[in-house]
């Protein structure tokens, strides 16, 4: 699961990449992009496991 990129399924502009895996979840760097910024704005953020289950998640992944 590290190094997977995922989007928001509501939030167009909220990207985020699995950093680690923790006990309850997820470690993310989350990114911001909005319009009108010229670089895009990065934290780390933690969720649950459920923010990345296929039906009732909010993440979807990123496919190429």
């Amino acid at each position: 699961m590290e190094g997977k990129k995922f989007k928001h399924k509501y939030l167009s502009y909220l990207t985020c990449e699995v950093v680690a895996e923790t006990r309850r979840g997820y470690k993310v760097l989350e990114t911001q992009t909005f319009s009108g910024r010229k670089k895009p704005k990065t934290k780390t953020a933690y969720y649950y496991n459920v923010d990345f289950d296929k039906q009732r998640g909010i993440w979807e992944e990123i496919t190429k």
